[in-house]
């Protein structure tokens, strides 16, 4: 198992409980997602979670924090290159927030309820620049699923790549489980990643 983690950690970078800068460097078409183990999640005391990936010159951070009860969800796109980084959505909807339980049912979707234009459109980031997308759960939503959400994730629509990290106050409470804080998923998803 200590082998398999010295691999994974070479190729991703995931890290809850502290937001230092830094990124994960991976290439195309292979899929990586954990935590493994049973048990249910949840303790006390981490009120902020977070997972990175560099991609070419671009880089995606996922940022999850829970205040005064309620979930805060940020994706921050970074593109460090020399020139625009655009990409081609098959609808208005640029990106999208979910929240996961332990058996990988959803929980909440971000999209959910909203209207896109179904026309093809496109989103772009000027070099040297960042986007920012939030989403926000209430106090009142979140309670109602809290205690089952384990999973984070964030992506922008119709890229093969997905951020995903505990939510906050999670950790394997299993006896011998294992887990991991978050994920990047890799390849041709279209834009939400099933590899369950």
């Amino acid at each position: 198992m200590k082998k398999l983690l010295s691999v994974i950690a070479a190729g991703i970078l995931v890290i809850c409980g502290s937001l230092s800068a830094a990124h994960a460097r991976v290439n195309t078409d292979i899929g990586i997602y954990f935590p493994m183990g049973g048990g249910r999640r949840h303790v006390e005391g981490r009120d902020n979670c977070y997972a990175a990936l560099t991609y070419g010159r671009v880089v995606e951070e996922l940022f999850v924090a829970e205040k005064a009860g309620r979930l805060l969800m940020k994706l921050k796109v970074t593109n460090e290159g020399d020139a625009p980084y655009t990409v081609e959505h098959r609808s208005g909807q640029v990106y999208d927030f979910v929240l996961l339980d332990e058996d990988g049912k959803e929980l909440y979707r971000f999209s959910d309820g909203m209207a896109y234009t179904q026309a093809v459109t496109s989103s772009s980031i000027e070099p040297h620049k960042s986007e920012t997308y939030k989403a926000e759960i209430d106090s009142k939503a979140y309670k109602k699923i809290k205690t089952d959400a384990v999973i984070c994730m964030a992506f922008i629509v119709d890229t093969p790549f997905a951020l995903s990290t505990s939510v906050p106050d999670a950790h394997d409470e299993s006896d011998g489980g294992t887990a991991i804080g978050g994920a990047i998923r890799i390849g041709n998803s279209n834009g939400y990643p099933w590899w369950w």
